[in-house]
């Protein structure tokens, strides 16, 4: 659990509001939530759910993400009352994983997330929070995270399995291109091999030491998609003429998805080349679109405290269900209902995030792209547009490069993120402007201010989703089609 970083009162607001949310999240991790039978049942959008805002507690909504989303499938799995398995019992399907922990307790001092690690065994995946900056002026977004270890070429990835929330918090602020993996040859000493599946019992053979630790090497996995990212932003630069620059992936670029929880992807067809890939029901998957996007809400709350200037939205499954969802805040180049994305990306598309206390609006560019991986060939046709309208916002001054830090400036609205929960310092504090009226918003502000700033972006989230149609039409179109294993470690998919 955080600590006070100083005596009296000085980081005392966030150690109360941070002890509050855990209490709360022992159990049930939204008091916002309506539990009615629509919800249970998995056949729509849940009682009240359009008009849901923010979480009530007192952490800023960033903070309380985290709280919230980690523990959620276990409570979702585990501990939801009624006879029917919950609909996001379905991620349990895909197997366990070999998992990790941090050797030490606490965050890890430096970045990165390369640490003195133990093996576990394995485990399920939990559901992820944004990667990166809350604030990076560019967010990238997918349907839900991908799933490390599913592939023959991917069975030596570790997975985080922390119990601590600041070490989860940590990974997921600092991951910034990489995952992890035992390195090869530790892990065919340890007994792994094409015996070791998803569906399989079999664990690593390592051993304990003095403690009971069961110590292993770790090194970063390459993730293409993550790669890629940092190709499009130095792409950016070149165009924009930044030099000396920092740019990268996890300070100028985050990225997130509309579902929490891992898969290797997102469908309700059988595989026509692997019987053991499982589908989803239509009614699971509307079970866990109103559950995880409508309900609690954790994309959406999060997309309403980063306020990013560009939201790429990569493939057509992601696009489709964006765009239906969010049908009602487009004010410029509105999509259609799964309109193909060799159109969009023929047009400029805005999102409306909403007006602020002072009159003044705040919107984003929408930029669309085929998926890295799940769309190479026409992902590479359209990589050169892509990158041309980020460079758009960037010759229009809403994409600046701060020449003092070297990153892009932050968007508007304040961020307690990292100093909050103490896993490091933030970076970008004198880039900061809040919604609410205070020039100035850290971690040792008042709770009351705090509180001023979740309000604005409570209002600015109203009724969002106010025009979206019912989640089996808006989220018919999102199957994701299948892709065949990767022939070899270079080309792994990304999330």
């Amino acid at each position: 659990m955080p600590t006070p970083v100083g005596a009296g009162g000085k980081g005392q607001a966030r150690l109360q509001g941070c002890e509050a949310k855990l209490h709360l999240c022992c159990a049930e991790p939204s008091t916002t939530l309506t539990r009615g039978s629509t919800r249970r049942s998995g056949t729509g959008r849940s009682p009240g759910s359009k008009g849901a805002g923010m979480g009530d507690s007192r952490l800023p909504t960033e903070v309380e993400l985290v709280f919230e989303v980690m523990p959620c499938n276990a409570l979702r799995t585990a501990q939801e009352p009624g006879r029917a398995p919950h609909p996001c019992s379905y991620f349990r399907r895909w197997g366990s994983y070999h998992s990790y922990d941090y050797a030490s307790d606490g965050p890890p001092p430096q970045r990165g997330i390369v640490h003195d690690s133990v093996y576990l065994g394995r485990g399920p995946l939990v559901p992820e929070v944004l990667s990166g900056c809350r604030k990076a002026p560019i967010l990238a977004v997918g349907i839900n995270p991908n799933l490390p270890g599913w592939w023959r070429w991917t069975r030596s990835s570790v997975n985080p399995l922390f119990d601590d929330y600041q070490q989860y918090a940590h990974y997921y602020r600092y991951r910034a291109i990489s995952k992890l993996q035992i390195p090869e040859g530790s892990y065919l000493a340890a007994g792994g091999g094409p015996h070791d599946t998803p569906f399989s019992d079999f664990e690593l053979d390592v051993p304990a030491d003095e403690q009971g630790r069961r110590t292993i090497p770790v090194e970063v996995q390459p993730v293409t998609v993550y790669e890629t990212y940092q190709a499009l932003l130095e792409a950016l630069a070149e165009r924009m003429g930044w030099h000396p620059h920092r740019i990268a992936v996890g300070e100028d670029l985050a990225y997130g998805n509309m579902v929490a929880c891992p898969s290797a992807t997102w469908t309700t067809k059988p595989s026509p080349t692997d019987p053991t890939l499982p589908p989803m029901t239509d009614q699971e998957r509307t079970g866990i679109v109103t559950e995880c996007f409508h309900t609690r809400r954790y994309f959406l709350r999060q997309l309403f405290q980063s306020l990013p200037a560009v939201v790429l939205i990569l493939s057509q499954s992601t696009a489709n269900a964006f765009n239906a969802e969010l049908r009602g805040r487009f004010v410029k180049g509105a999509p259609r209902p799964e309109e193909p994305l060799e159109r969009l990306m023929d047009r400029e598309v805005r999102l409306s995030y909403g007006e602020l206390p002072d009159g003044s609006t705040l919107d984003a560019r929408v930029v669309f792209s085929p998926h890295i991986t799940g769309d190479p060939r026409h992902f590479e046709r359209a990589r050169d547009r892509v990158v041309s309208q980020i460079e758009e916002e960037a010759q229009a001054g809403r994409v600046v490069l701060d020449q003092r830090s070297g990153h892009l400036r932050r968007p508007p609205g304040a961020c307690v993120f990292c100093p909050m929960l103490e896993i490091g310092p933030c970076d970008y504090v004198d880039d900061l402007r809040p919604l609410s009226p205070p020039a100035r918003l850290t971690a040792d502000s008042p709770v009351t201010l705090l509180q001023d700033e979740k309000r604005v972006q409570a209002a600015l989230l109203a009724n969002v989703l106010e025009a979206a149609p019912p989640v089996e039409r808006a989220w018919a179109g999102t199957d994701e089609p299948h892709e065949p294993e990767p022939d070899g470690p270079a080309q792994r998919p990304g999330p």
